[in-house]
């Protein structure tokens, strides 16, 4: 998770727990995997906790066994999709959304991929990730089930801009070298609520033709070297103390009938927002896994 959203969870996470020292580090999802199972192989300090928008690679460390078989304490007051497996926890169902640029489209808001691939004059170019990247082919992958390739074909590669991360999106729409980014995570929420410089330019809005619910997942390690501060931090995510930090840091609050104060990232608000029936789960499967090559090979075919 980007440092500066998963600092508000840590911060708010030692008030609750002040004799609890967590260092978080920023990774990618790949390497966020390869670098545990190098350090458990040869059996030095290792992480006690991963976090990952990457259900193949969840589906992956499940099979190898990586992670510690631990249930926290109020996993009953979420929905039944918050275990995927056991040790392995969705702890935000990120939904991709719409980042725009409030200045350069004048206070038009945008309501979907498909309005902006449909409407080059008003939108130019647009920007998000590649399928290269593991929240990027969830992402698309999501889409793909509810709208088809439709949208993708019309933009091509003339007319979006493929990055790696969220930070080059949020750099290419605030310079206006596009207008909006498609499909991006939620995590953009924070800055633009907190900055008034960015939230001068930027807004966001949630993409209405169809939601990909992007699953950040969470263990803890079977190597943990401090199971017990991991337990009590997984534990603490899914008490209402951990759904408000969670809704305050840009990530997606989503125990049952839980209303966090001052914070709408929700997902019943997304539910709301967009109807239950244009949201979608992107699960951890192996259909999810073995339907990457081809889709990518598509995905490149259009985008370059």
């Amino acid at each position: 998770a980007p440092a500066s959203n998963l600092k508000v969870v840590t911060d708010r996470f030692k008030y609750y727990h002040p004799w609890i020292n967590s260092t978080a580090y920023d990774l990618d999802n790949n390497v966020i995997f390869s670098k545990y199972a190098s350090e458990a192989a040869q059996g030095t300090r290792t992480a006690d906790l991963l976090i990952a928008s990457a259900p193949n690679l969840w589906v992956y460390a499940s099979r190898k066994k990586y992670m510690l078989k631990f249930d926290p304490l109020e996993l009953a007051a979420f929905p039944k999709f918050a275990k995927q497996y056991p040790g392995i926890f969705i702890i935000s169902p990120d939904p991709a959304i719409i980042m725009y640029n409030k200045l350069v489209l004048k206070g038009k808001v945008p309501q979907s991929l498909t309005e902006m691939a449909n409407d080059p004059g008003t939108y130019g170019k647009l920007t998000g990730y590649t399928v290269d990247n593991q929240f990027g082919y969830t992402g698309f992958w999501g889409y793909v089930q509810k709208k088809g390739w439709s949208a993708l074909e019309k933009l091509g590669k003339s007319r979006f801009i493929a990055t790696t991360g969220v930070a080059g999106q949020r750099s290419l729409v605030s310079q206006g070298a596009a207008t909006a980014a498609s499909l991006t995570s939620p995590t953009v929420r924070l800055g633009i609520e907190t900055d008034p410089n960015l939230s001068k330019i930027l807004g966001w809005t949630y993409n209405k033709d169809a939601t990909p619910l992007i699953p950040r997942g969470m263990g803890i390690t079977a190597k943990a070297a401090s199971p017990a501060s991991a337990k009590l931090f997984l534990n603490w995510l899914f008490t209402k103390a951990g759904q408000q930090a969670m809704c305050d840091a840009g990530f997606t609050a989503f125990r049952n009938n839980f209303v966090p104060k001052s914070c709408s990232n929700t997902l019943a608000d997304v539910y709301a927002k967009v109807g239950a029936k244009n949201v979608i789960l992107v699960p951890f499967s192996q259909k999810f896994v073995n339907d990457q090559p081809a889709f990518a090979k598509r995905w490149h075919g259009i985008f370059g």
